[in-house]
This record gives structure tokens, C-alpha cells and sequence, in this order.
């Protein structure tokens, strides 16, 4: 990304959290080009964008036709809000061979949104419009629908996507989509509606969709509907790692049930998020915890960790795990997505929805991918 563009960017960021400071606080109709029983996308969370032969022998088999890719993060703190943990330059895309598209995804704190008036919702929306477009270029993304002087609409694109898209854009040869990220609150759920009115409105011809949390899903009345395209389900992160149970906390079938008893009368086209990644938690003697992402059973060795049940392992030496230092005597519960339990999610999607749907797999990473045959996904 040019230097000069980002820091304008970035200082339009700190600007518009200075003014705040001082003004107070889917279903679709068709299979994808492989034979899954469903039609098949990634999600991307990492900074740097790794894609090999392997990894594009998944995706060629499966089908996939897009990588939701994550931009970039937008928080705040001390009341200035700016974006953090861009994704890098990408040198090399072999999925682009064979037509995957990239769509943007920005991930925006909660906080972000509390106390926001409308000047400032409109300042965030134009800010984050301008770092997608100034980041596109580097990624191999595409660039957006924007308005001259003579408020004419004028399009830009990038030459990877000019391809035909009939499920998405019927009219069009080209997609456009851009998705948020939010986990909104009562309290902040009316600022986080007008931002993406705010985009919709500005951005005419590109789908702004929206990912949806289980409990937004449960608690329809009091958390509202985004005023979306579509919304991802995250069928995922169903309890919390500290809640004292049993259940596995990234996904458990039963509480997935739980929260949506009433997705048949959902307002919003939905496609479904389900997990491939898996975690550690780790606790010490005095009952704190600490994630360590993409841990399981196989990586726990009888010479640094002694099974004391099941998924649950006790350390026998101070050492280093995936980063992090752990002391003996600290205790680690393994958490992992199955193929039996990743069917059983799936198995009762299609039994609760009856008809078709596009899932999107968290996420696009060879060392999760492994861990799965091309059938356990489809």
C-alpha cells in the first residue's frame, strides 16, 4: 500500500475520534463448479495471505468461488478510533487462476459505535470506503462504485473481476460485496444500522452484508435485524471458555439448536459460518484462563503433558506453547471441530432449513485444512 495514502487515511481515522472526543460520546440457487452438496467459501483472518498448491487443491474441489478476506480491524481507544492489523500485500494469488474472487471484510469494534453521533457515522463509513480502495489495489481486490462532482455514479475496477457472477448479479459482470464485522449490543445496535444505511447509501450497486451472532439470532426482538443484504450466521463460539461446563465452547450442537429455534422466520437471507479451527485453554492454579489458538490433542506429548481426562491435559514442565510460556502444573482443555461434529452441524442446517445454502468455512489455512478430507467438507 503507498505510504502517503495510508497516513491520509489513517489521519482521517484519528480526526474523526478528535470530533467525537470533543462533541461527547442466502440461499442460492445453484451448485458451485465442485460437487458439494452445497456451495462452498472461505473466510481469510490472517495478515499475511499464504495460498499454496494444497491449499488450492481444497478449494478447486470444493468448488469455493470466494475468499472472504479480512481487511482490516477498526477500534477504539482513549476515544480516537483508527484501524489496525492490516492485511499485507499479497505477491502471489494462485486461487486467482481459477476465478476466486476476494471480498473485503472489516471487522469494527463494538465500542466503536457507542456514543456516535451522525456526522461521525457517515465521517467512519467514508474513511473505511477509502482504506478498502486504497488496500484493494495490493490484494487483488476490487475497487468500488464512487460518486464526481456532478454526482455521477463512476466505476472503477480491477481487471480480475471482470467475470460474470448470474447468482450474485444477474445484470452485472461484475461482484460487489462488502461485509462488516460487528458484534452489536442493544445500546449500540440504532449507530451500527445507520452505518450500514450509510453505506448502502453511498455505495449504490454493492452488497453490504453483514455477519449475525447466535445470540442475535435468539434475541431478535431486542437486538434488531441489520439493515443488510444478507447476513453469515456465525454457527460457532456458542458458550463461553470459562463457563464452567462441558460442552465444547467453539461449537456444541445442542446449544446451536438452542439459539435458533426461530432462524425459519429470520427477515434476512442467510449464509452459514461454520468453524475448521481449534484451540487450547489454558488455566492456571488460580482459575485464570488464556487461549492458545490452534492446539489439539496431537500436539499435547506425553513428555510435557499428562492426560488427567478427556481433551484435558496437565503440564508437567515449564515450557513454550505456540507462543505462549505456561508454568507446570497449569492445565490445558483441548478444543477441536471434528468431521463427525462438523457433520452433525451441517446434517442439522439442512434438516432445520430445507433448502439451500452457502456455507463459509473460518478459515482458509492449510494447517487446518489438513486436518480434513475434501468429503468431511462437503
Amino acid at each position: 500500500m503507498c505510504r502517503h495514502i495510508t497516513a491520509i487515511l489513517l489521519a482521517g481515522f484519528a480526526l474523526m475520534g478528535c470530533l467525537s472526543c470533543q462533541q461527547g460520546d442466502s440461499s442460492a440457487t445453484s451448485h458451485p463448479k465442485g460437487d458439494s452438496r452445497h456451495p462452498i467459501n472461505f473466510y481469510h483472518w490472517k495478515s499475511s495471505y499464504q495460498v499454496d498448491e494444497e491449499v488450492r487443491t481444497y478449494t478447486k474441489e470444493l468448488g469455493c468461488e470466494k475468499i472472504y478476506l479480512h481487511y482490516f480491524d477498526v477500534v477504539k481507544k482513549d476515544e480516537l478510533v483508527f484501524p489496525v492489523n492490516f492485511i499485507k500485500p499479497i505477491k502471489q494469488n494462485l486461487l486467482q487462476q481459477d476465478s476466486v474472487r476476494i471480498i473485503p471484510v472489516i471487522f469494527i469494534a463494538n465500542e466503536v459505535f457507542a456514543g456516535m453521533e451522525e456526522q461521525r457515522i457517515q465521517t467512519l463509513a467514508d474513511n473505511i470506503y477509502a482504506m478498502i480502495n486504497s488496500i484493494s489495489p495490493h490484494v487483488g481486490g476490487p475497487l468500488y462504485c464512487s460518486v464526481d462532482n456532478k454526482e455521477q455514479t463512476k466505476c472503477e475496477w480491477s481487471p480480475l473481476f471482470n467475470l460474470h457472477d448470474p447468482v450474485d448479479d444477474p445484470d452485472s459482470p461484475h461482484y460487489r460485496e462488502i461485509q462488516f464485522d460487528c458484534d452489536w449490543t442493544q445500546t449500540t445496535k440504532e449507530t451500527y444500522f445507520a452505518f450500514l444505511s450509510h453505506m448502502k447509501k453511498s455505495l449504490p450497486g454493492v452488497k453490504i452484508t453483514s455477519t449475525i451472532r447466535l445470540h442475535q439470532i435468539k434475541d431478535r426482538e431486542t437486538m434488531g435485524v441489520p439493515p443488510a443484504d444478507k447476513g453469515y450466521l456465525m454457527c460457532y463460539a456458542t458458550s463461553g471458555v470459562d463457563d464452567g461446563s462441558d460442552s465444547n465452547s467453539i461449537l456444541d450442537i445442542n446449544l446451536l439448536k438452542n439459539y435458533t429455534q426461530n432462524l425459519d422466520s429470520y427477515p434476512l437471507p442467510l449464509d452459514y459460518a461454520l468453524p475448521l479451527f481449534s484451540w487450547g485453554i489454558v488455566s492456571n492454579q488460580n482459575g485464570k484462563v488464556k487461549l492458545v489458538n490452534g492446539l489439539t490433542n496431537s500436539d499435547m506429548d506425553e513428555t510435557r503433558f499428562k492426560k488427567i481426562g478427556e481433551n484435558k491435559y496437565e503440564v508437567l514442565e515449564d515450557c513454550f506453547l505456540n507462543g505462549l510460556y505456561i508454568n507446570e502444573g497449569f492445565t490445558i482443555e483441548i478444543e477441536e471441530i471434528t468431521p463427525t461434529l462438523l457433520r452433525s452441524a451441517i446434517q442439522y442446517l439442512d434438516e432445520k432449513l430445507k433448502k439451500e445454502y452457502t456455507i463459509v468455512y473460518f478459515h482458509l489455512s492449510k494447517g487446518f485444512l489438513k486436518r480434513y478430507s475434501i468429503d468431511d467438507l462437503k
